[in-house]
């Protein structure tokens, strides 16, 4: 498949290919929709084994981005952007000044957060070349770390898909697995801990594992490998995508699939596979829409305040996802991916999206992000 192959096949606007020769920089930028507003999403910066594969993490994430954003109410649309790195050295601040500023060349029609491999110190110094950088640091103007509102809407998507499949309105004494030691996983195993749930945890890194167990003793560590065949009521993804594949989700034993992970189905087949068994799947776009939300709220001026209870209304968009795919007959996945779908339509019927030129409030979002 080529690559326009794989950029019409997603429906994409277009991808932007960018370089530099004296940093070795090797960048994608992937704009899904800019029907709702302009395409936000990380800038994620790791190692890929081709090109290819960096090319299509994008595709898959922008995309989800869209989705993301048109069901949490948001007025943006979806993109996102890697970095290929070939080691962590590789990422100096000559190569991010570098990405920054072919960032700024598509003048606001993409903006980049943090994502994985990128911290705020990196999109610090990227604002330093570009005003469409978002999700920094409460001392340099942002809202703080995106991981704080991400694990509490993971952990709000969590309460919703127990209320709605184990008709519970709280999750004292469920046993909940959680695939990942990083911010996010961290963040949500405390919240799990003061529900009262038992939790195993499980990552790759030893020290990152370590580091929740001193901070919550009460956690249970597991070996990777282990925590697939753990009974529990809630399977949580924090980690990478495409965990959960088909032959995992043949013998899964959860209840429920809920986490933060970006697109933890290694396809969307796996979703009908989780459905014939019983378990319940509730949407990564839909529950881990805390950290959009945030850097949403960062680009309006808005307070940490306003974005926290924004977030908590994951709950509800949840259950209505649920509702909305029992009254049609779809899986969630596709009834999340639906609603976002007639949001953007309604949105294109009423006359509101112009291409990369002006999309709904684009003007403000940038003039409002320049001031920062």
């Amino acid at each position: 498949m080529s690559y326009f192959d794989l950029i019409h096949s997603r429906g994409h606007e277009g991808v932007f290919f960018c370089a530099d020769p004296h940093t070795g920089l090797r960048g994608i930028i992937s704009i899904h929709d800019t029907t709702l507003g302009p395409a936000l999403g990380g800038c994620r910066m790791k190692p890929y084994a081709s090109e290819v594969e960096a090319l299509t993490d994008a595709l898959r994430l922008s995309r989800a981005m869209t989705y993301k954003s048109a069901v949490a109410g948001l007025n943006l649309g979806g993109g996102k952007s890697v970095v290929i790195l070939d080691n962590p050295d590789q990422k100096t601040p000559e190569l991010l000044k570098a990405f920054a500023e072919r960032i700024s060349l598509l003048k606001g029609n993409y903006i980049g957060a943090g994502d994985v491999g990128s911290d705020t110190q990196d999109l610090k110094t990227m604002r330093q070349y570009s005003p469409y950088i978002v999700g920094l640091a409460e001392e340099d103007g942002g809202l703080g770390d995106s991981a704080i509102l991400t694990s509490l809407g993971v952990f709000k998507g969590i309460q919703a898909a127990v209320k709605e499949q184990l008709n519970r309105d709280d999750l004292d004494g469920l046993k909940v697995a959680v695939q990942g030691a990083g911010k996010v996983g961290f963040l949500l195993v405390g919240h799990l801990l003061e529900a009262g749930c038992t939790v195993y945890l499980s990552d790759i890194d030893l020290h990152a594992m370590a580091n929740v167990k001193e901070a919550y003793p009460a956690v249970r560590l597991c070996k990777p490998e282990e925590l697939f065949g753990l009974e529990v009521d809630v399977f949580s993804p924090n980690a990478i995508g495409g965990v959960i594949t088909e032959t995992i989700a043949h013998t899964l034993k959860a209840k429920i699939v809920a986490g933060g992970a970006n697109n933890p189905l290694a396809d969307e087949s796996v979703a009908a596979i989780l459905h014939k068994r019983g378990i319940l799947y509730a949407p990564d776009f839909v529950i881990n829409a805390g950290g959009v939300i945030m850097v949403a709220c960062e680009l309006e001026r808005k307070s940490f305040r306003q974005a926290t209870d924004k977030t908590l209304e994951i709950y509800d968009t949840t259950l209505r996802v649920f509702d909305y795919a029992r009254r049609r007959h779809l899986l969630p996945w596709d009834a999340a991916q639906h609603l976002a779908t007639l949001r953007i339509q309604e949105a294109r019927a009423d006359g509101l999206h112009a291409g990369w030129g002006q999309p709904p409030n684009r003007d403000e979002l940038i003039r409002q992000a320049v001031c920062v």
